[in-house]
């Protein structure tokens, strides 16, 4: 500030090393009322900052008359500064009228303490005209742009780059103060505004028209800046660049960038012929971990020709040791992801095999006891039923979340594999009194996929139909729609909500099932159900209503799919197996009663 003052002095110089004091003594005042500790002393300096705020508009009208030789005489000048003067005669005043500040209060985060305020009136009229003095300053510099030509039009255009940046910060500020925790970021953005200007003093002179902004720039960058000429001599760096390491001291002007700086010289060749170049720089060592990374320009003349480099360094190490964090935790997520996984499928196999000798076993009591003895071995059956069934769904849980689920694909009659199936649970339409009613065409249809999953999958949703189905009836049907294969269960139980029938397709949330009155094994099968159909490159599809019943929709690709395919699914023989007992045969009015029929019709 001292050498543009003494060897540049102008109005222009003057006008500039004022603009750049106010955004310098504002984002002092700024920083400073977040270090101090008490509620008075943070509010004392938060309004002197306003001192520097309402004077900084008039400073830039000032800065961009003085650019664009528009003369600003004592009078406009004073005129223009009326209202700024007002303003801060309020701000000193505002306990007596609350005009300024409406309320104030100390803000505390987990990083810093600040003040909030609810701003009055005349905040927001101090506002509007600092936005009208900044914006005229913008459109003298705009017009500038337009009716100048070389260093100049390039110089207008970058004064108007950086007066925009603040103003979008603090435009930012202003409409959401909760984005940034209360922190206003407008000072931290005249740095941004100081690339612009560092720029445009090296490339485009305006180090002859205002020197100040040199060290103004540089200084307030958090990132390391070099320039350098074509050799690779240092012709400016800032002070951040100083406690990087360096093999000549303190003394870095005029030295070759390769030689203070010798982790750049690999990335000074590598690039040369780059207008842009950009890696990141490993710099750790065993006692340090150190990372960078780094930006390199080329300056260029009007003609092209290359009149030296622009390096920016910031330090990224804080970010580079939460990414490697991360993916050291996301490595051992992986880790204990597949020991689950194989624990969940040892554990599986290995219950599995004994619940099936008990299953087997029950099956055995059932038929050679009565009574009391009978009743028993039904509830042994139906437990280890269900709890085979639930260890099926965890195994298969475990390899879709895993991305490990081996198929064994073959050409499978899916009408066979479906009437297996359906045998399974003809006794427990027989013990529900439930019209189980089956639709299968009278030709083998096959397709390209592991039966074991589709089996599954047939499984969970049946089990499903006859869980929550008390009474009516539970239909099974298959044809061919053009090359695919389609099957729909469709049933009269009670029938689920919307926002079920969307969870089927989302990962199992034992809240929100809880929400629709179901347990976590209801979820859990259709998720298995929906997750196997997908690994078989197949879709599922429900359809639901509370009351009504639910269709599910099953649709694979059929492997001998012909244009006679539909003809022949209409021409089909339905092979209907009716398990009814008495209860099912007295409920016959019940699938009569018009409830029921609109369940057919609208879940054919």
């Amino acid at each position: 500030m001292i050498h543009a003052w003494t060897r540049h002095r102008g109005t222009f110089t003057r006008v500039f090393v004022f603009v750049m004091s106010m955004a310098g003594l504002w984002s002092l005042f700024s920083g400073l009322h977040l270090i101090v500790a008490g509620f008075d002393a943070k509010l004392l300096l938060s309004d002197i900052k306003f001192i520097f705020v309402a004077a900084l508009p008039v400073a830039w009208l000032s800065l961009a008359s003085a650019f664009t030789g528009i003369k600003l005489t004592p009078r406009m000048l004073m005129i223009i500064s009326l209202l700024p003067v007002v303003t801060l005669g309020l701000i000193a005043t505002n306990d007596a009228h609350y005009l300024f500040f409406e309320f104030s209060e100390l803000l505390v985060t987990d990083k810093f303490a600040t003040i909030d305020r609810v701003y009055g009136p005349w905040f927001w009229v101090h506002t509007l005209y600092s936005y009208l003095l900044v914006g005229i300053g913008v459109l003298l510099f705009v017009r500038h742009v337009f009716r100048s030509k070389g260093h100049i039009r390039s110089q207008a255009l970058i004064m108007t780059l950086g007066s925009l940046t603040p103003m979008f910060f603090n435009g930012v500020y202003l409409s959401n103060p909760d984005l940034f925790l209360h922190l206003d970021l407008t000072p931290i953005s005249f740095s941004l505004s100081g690339v612009f200007f560092f720029i445009g003093m090296f490339r485009y002179r305006m180090l002859d028209l205002m020197p100040i902004a040199r060290e103004q720039i540089i200084r307030y960058m958090d990132d390391g800046v070099i320039v350098t000429d074509p050799r690779g001599l240092i012709m400016e760096a800032n002070e951040v660049i100083g406690s990087m390491k360096s093999e000549t001291g303190g003394k870095i002007i005029d030295m070759p960038v390769q030689e203070c700086f010798p982790f750049l010289a690999q990335e000074w060749n590598a690039g040369a012929e780059k207008a842009g170049y950009e890696t990141e720089i490993d710099l750790t060592t065993s006692t340090e971990a150190k990372w960078y990374a780094l930006r390199m320009k080329h300056i260029l003349s009007d003609e092209g020709i290359t009149q030296g480099r622009l390096i920016f360094l910031r330090d990224i190490t804080e970010s580079k040791l939460a990414e490697l964090q991360i993916l050291e935790s996301k490595r051992h997520l992986e880790e204990l992801s597949r020991l689950k996984s194989a624990f969940l499928s040892n554990m599986s196999h290995d219950v599995r095999t004994p619940l099936s000798g008990i299953i087997g076993l029950a099956d055995v009591l059932v038929e050679e006891c009565e009574g009391d003895q009978q009743e028993l071995a039904e509830m042994i059956r139906s437990s280890g039923d269900r709890l085979l069934k639930l260890l099926n769904s965890i195994l298969s849980v475990s390899h879709l979340s895993s991305g490990k689920l081996d198929q064994n694909t073959e050409k499978t009659d899916v009408v066979e594999l479906s009437r297996q199936v359906l045998i399974q649970f003809e006794r427990e339409a027989s013990t529900k009194e439930l019209e189980f009613r089956m639709s299968l065409p009278s030709e083998a249809k096959y397709a390209q996929l592991d039966p074991n999953h589709l089996a599954h999958a047939l499984t969970h949703l049946l089990d499903h139909s006859f869980r929550y189905t008390e009474r009516g009836s539970i239909q099974f049907d298959m044809r061919t729609e053009m090359s695919e294969v389609v099957i729909r269960i469709s049933d009269t139980g009670r029938g689920f909500e919307s926002g079920f029938v969307e969870s089927i397709n989302q990962p199992l949330d034992t809240v929100s099932l809880a929400e629709f009155g179901l347990d976590k094994t209801s979820g859990l099968g259709l998720r298995v159900a929906n997750g196997l159909l997908e690994e078989l490159g197949g879709q599922l599809s429900m359809q639901s209503e509370p009351g009504y019943g639910s269709v599910f929709t099953i649709r694979f690709p059929s492997s001998d799919a012909s244009a006679s395919d539909s003809e022949e699914s209409l021409k089909s023989q339905e092979a209907t197996n009716s398990t009814r007992g008495p209860a099912a045969r007295s409920r016959q009015a019940d699938r009569d009663h018009p409830r029921s029929q609109a369940a057919q019709t609208d879940h054919p």
